[in-house]
């Protein structure tokens, strides 16, 4: 049987994910000659307003935002009343499915995944969209483990109060936050607390709450301790056991107050002192699972929403949660600890998703990683036995820089004291040689390869961001010291990694295809959301203009306006009363040929979800024309009304 294919452009092919609304079917682009994953709305909902408006909002809220990490939507559209999403295609697993096959992962491992999440949502959350329903199923990673998350189905903007909380705004009961669990509405916070049980399962393989009913699960989301991660996996630091909780604290106004200020965590877990009071309760917890503190944060008298506090309550908000005693007091500690374990080897080896695994997995070799391994200059010098003591230490009143005075009570001399066996004194102990390891080159590496380099040699990684208009974004751009310099062991090394240049020049589309310009955009790092604008002067399929039309910041998205030549859109007037369609139709442009009635047995006939007791009578119902189509101006059009009295 032939594939299908959608609007003469989009090829089904074998479906790789369903969901209770949509099958996701990988598919081509024949057009643009590339893989792409379609997402089809399920036909029984064609017809349901409230799936097509949460099917519409997951692929708005989607459009909304271009960054790497979070799955790019190219297009949607209609085909014979079939809905679809057009989305980037990314090869590879969902986090579910390398949990159940590889966890539990080591912390690095862990780390590098959670971390692009969490920046995923950082851009999400600064672009007011929270996600509202992370979950490892929800997280994709490729072979090379680069990270998207997917699914804004039910995300919703901070500023959005027509989507119910309760229901459909619930998310996935193992993951989610004890505000959603109570019917409350939905933070960047409850997006944190989601990530912290995605880490937790990761790290442990288990889920922090169980139950027989997912109403049980819900209640102890509200009401009961996580345990730390620990008590499943003791390999797990007690700092990492503190990041865990922190993001999962009960009181939102207790976790990270960003998604990016728990990923700094992670990326420098190992040299964060352990608070003792959140080391405590953790420590409690792996055998009693006591409770934690209670909330450690007093909260700021008149404060609003997490994004609408001005800038000296945000200053002085962030000053007091620093200065008191919190989960994340312990996060701007300047102590490191000594001996911590080593930084994990974080292997690369494509296809096998091996960076993800424990820590005694195979350190990466050199080829194939632009980081090369550090290797050895000199053999460690082996600690010396120590030496027997010196008799002459352990003989009484045997210094011999001393004489007995002549008037001295007569004692013993020495000539008469039994002479001791001469024991020859021992060499000097020579100090341990510190072992010198060539500074392995970084440059050009993402961090994480850097670090798998710098364990080879013990380094410690300490880095910093800046912007770069030549260094990609997520590569080194330089190191402190410089490669091949030889350095003691355990040593730090400073490196700077690209954030990629501020600012992308447009270069000027007029005239263009809509593919060219899709192209040189994408190429450029930044989203393209396309619009259809009619025009008289430039051909159907070429480009008008794009906005902003010569600068954006990195990862902008740009509106491209592409020409449907001398034409006019069709509005959408369905439930609209006649007399308003009719005016609206013929201020667009377009000639009304007929407006006939239709009954409520008829309409069903056609359309058996139509509710004839609701629907208002005389409100259009249907049109020849397809609304939000194009046509030639002038075209005619001829629109069908309800009559609830008509046989």
């Amino acid at each position: 049987m032939p594939a299908r294919i959608l609007n003469g452009r989009y090829r089904l092919d074998e479906p790789i994910g369903e969901g209770g609304m949509a099958i996701v079917y990988r598919g081509y682009d024949l057009l643009l000659n590339r893989p792409v994953a379609i997402k089809v709305l399920r036909d029984q909902f064609g017809g349901d307003a409230n799936f097509l408006a949460r099917f519409e909002r997951e692929a708005q809220s989607a459009a909304r935002l271009a960054h790497p990490n979070i799955v790019s939507v190219y297009d949607v559209g209609e085909d014979r009343q079939t809905r679809y999403i057009v989305m980037e295609y990314i090869p590879g697993r969902n986090l579910k499915e390398l949990i159940d096959r590889q966890g539990p992962f080591s912390v690095e491992g862990a780390s590098f995944v959670i971390r692009q999440v969490a920046a995923a949502l950082d851009y999400a959350h600064l672009h007011g969209l929270i996600h509202r329903d992370i979950k490892p199923q929800n997280i994709l990673v490729d072979d090379a483990g680069n990270v998207k998350v997917v699914d804004f189905g039910i995300a919703k903007g901070m500023s959005d109060s027509s989507l119910t909380e309760a229901g459909t705004g619930m998310g996935t009961v193992h993951y989610v936050s004890p505000e959603q669990a109570r019917g409350q509405a939905a933070t960047p916070a409850s997006d944190i607390y989601a990530t912290g049980v995605v880490l937790f399962e990761m790290l442990t393989r288990e889920l922090p709450f169980a139950a027989d009913t997912p109403v049980g699960i819900a209640m102890q989301h509200v009401a009961a301790e996580p345990p730390p991660p620990s008590t499943f996996n003791p390999a797990i630091p007690e700092q990492v056991d503190q990041i865990v909780l922190c993001a999962m604290a009960k009181d939102p106004n207790d976790r990270f107050e960003t998604a990016g200020e728990m990923a700094g965590a992670l990326g420098s877990w190992d040299q964060l002192p352990i608070t003792s009071q959140l080391y405590q309760a953790a420590a409690g917890a792996r055998t009693a699972v006591a409770p934690r503190p209670a909330s450690r944060r007093p909260m700021v008298a008149g404060r609003g929403g997490r994004g609408g506090r001005d800038g000296a309550i945000a200053r002085g908000r962030q000053q007091q949660f620093r200065d008191d005693v919190g989960c994340v007091t312990w996060l701007i500690g300047i102590a490191i600890l000594i001996g911590l374990i080593g930084l994990v080897v974080l292997g690369f080896k494509l296809g096998d998703f091996t960076f993800l695994q424990a820590a005694d997995s195979p350190s990466p070799t050199a080829g194939g990683n632009p980081a090369v391994i550090a290797t050895p200059t000199k053999t460690p010098t082996p600690t010396p036995t120590p030496s027997p003591v010196p008799t002459k230490e352990i003989t009484p009143k045997a210094t011999p820089t001393k004489k007995p005075s002549p008037k001295a009570t007569p004692k013993p001399t020495p000539t008469k004291e039994p002479t001791p066996t001469p024991v020859p004194s021992p060499s000097p102990t020579p100090s341990p040689t510190p072992t010198l390891v060539t500074i392995p080159t970084l440059q050009g590496a993402t961090l994480a390869q850097a670090k798998a380099a710098a364990a080879n040699g013990q380094f410690q990684i300490a880095s910093r961001e800046v912007y770069s208009q030549t260094v990609p974004a997520g590569e080194i751009v330089d190191q402190s010291p410089a490669a091949g310099t030889p350095a003691e062991a355990g040593s730090q090394i400073k490196v700077t990694v690209s954030l990629g240049p501020q600012f992308v020049n447009i270069p000027n589309l007029a005239g263009s295809t809509e593919a060219q310009a899709q192209q040189q955009l994408s190429s450029l790092g930044l989203g393209v959301k396309v619009v259809n604008q009619p025009s008289s002067t430039v051909t159907s399929g070429l480009v008008i203009s794009t906005d902003p039309s010569k600068q954006a910041s990195n990862g902008a998205t740009v509106t491209v306006y592409v020409s449907v030549g001398n034409q006019i859109q069709v509005p959408n007037e369905f439930g609209k009363p006649l007399q308003t369609a009719v005016a609206d139709l013929q201020a667009a442009g377009l000639r009304i040929a007929s407006a006939s009635s239709q009954s409520c047995a008829y309409i069903r006939s056609v359309n058996a979800n139509f509710n004839c007791q609701t629907f208002p009578n005389g409100a259009i119902v249907s049109a020849d024309l397809q609304w939000g189509s194009w046509v030639p101006s002038g075209s005619s059009i001829n629109i069908a009304y309800y009559d609830a009295n008509a046989q």
